[in-house]
């Protein structure tokens, strides 16, 4: 497997733009099978020994492995490898030196053996075809634009609240992605741990406890606050009671967006528009909840 730092940007970081893509990778994915092909070609049109091809296969050859190597296909750049070890049989290690300095300057490959057209033919047939099966192995998924901001590492990065717990933002990425990849039911998941943190942060400055499988508690304790004759209440909770309004808001939309059993229930789905109303709920909750508390 290549290290990582040698492979193209767009295979690092998984999830790019299609510019990216095609900037960092297309031209690599190109002149690779190109260059594989055009050797082939040559090969199969020419019937004399290697030393004469050289000149003609050179500029095929080179910055091939390093192309392998880049976009990580181990295997073509490991068949490669033993075609150029079996081509350089016989050669001194002075010779093996200066022809692949020669390669590496001119790209002129020079091969001071035996080793015929026939048997080069059969091993650039062999690179050939781990060359189209790896990159057939390579699944790309096209991202809608409209959900392409939850693929963006640094979605809610600079929301200011939520920058208090970072946790929780790597947490809404997990669900921004899953959405954008249409996997709507594991989104929901990652949405429910994020918002039962939050609700527990709003528990612990009611002096309340939080109970998993029964949101409405914190609801109807606010409410009951709420309901309190005016002169009864605290000035503490007369000043955050607009703060508390808005939580109870927010705790009754996500009753109507949320079934509990989404989490242990395997037949539960959630839809697209069920996901994507969540997220928006969640997002804004948390926030509210990360600013003032």
């Amino acid at each position: 497997m290549c290290a990582e730092s040698q492979l193209a940007p767009w295979y690092q970081r998984g999830v790019v733009s299609l510019l990216d893509m095609l900037e960092f990778a297309a031209r690599d994915f190109l002149d690779l099978s190109h260059n594989v092909g055009m050797m082939l070609g040559a090969l199969q049109r020419l019937n004399r020994q290697p030393g004469d091809l050289g000149q003609s296969l050179g500029q095929s050859l080179s910055g091939l492995p390093e192309k392998c190597k880049r976009l990580n296909l181990p295997v073509t750049a490991q068949f490669m490898g033993e075609w150029m070890v079996e081509a350089f049989a016989g050669m001194t290690d002075q010779e093996k030196a200066e022809s692949l300095a020669l390669l590496r300057t001119t790209g002129e490959v020079h091969v001071k053996t035996n080793f015929s057209a026939e048997r080069m033919v059969q091993h650039v047939e062999t690179i050939y075809r781990s060359l189209r099966i790896e990159l057939s192995s390579l699944l790309l998924r096209v991202i809608p634009r409209e959900k392409a901001k939850y693929c963006n590492e640094q979605w809610l990065q600079d929301s200011p609240g939520l920058a208090r717990y970072p946790d929780t933002i790597e947490e809404f990425q997990r669900a921004g992605r899953c959405y954008a990849y249409g996997e709507n039911t594991a989104c929901v998941f990652h949405l429910m741990r994020v918002a039962e943190f939050y609700l527990t942060k709003v528990a612990q400055s009611l002096q309340a406890d939080f109970d998993p499988l029964n949101w409405s508690a914190i609801g109807k304790l606010i409410n009951k606050n709420m309901e309190q004759k005016y002169q009864t209440k605290t000035d503490d909770w007369k000043s955050k009671e607009p703060f508390y309004a808005e939580i109870l808001m927010d705790i009754q939309a996500l009753s109507r967006a949320h079934r509990h059993p989404a989490l242990h229930d395997l037949e539960k789905k959630y839809e697209e528009r069920e996901a994507g109303r969540l997220l928006s709920i969640i997002e804004g909750f948390a926030a509210h909840v990360a600013e003032n508390l």
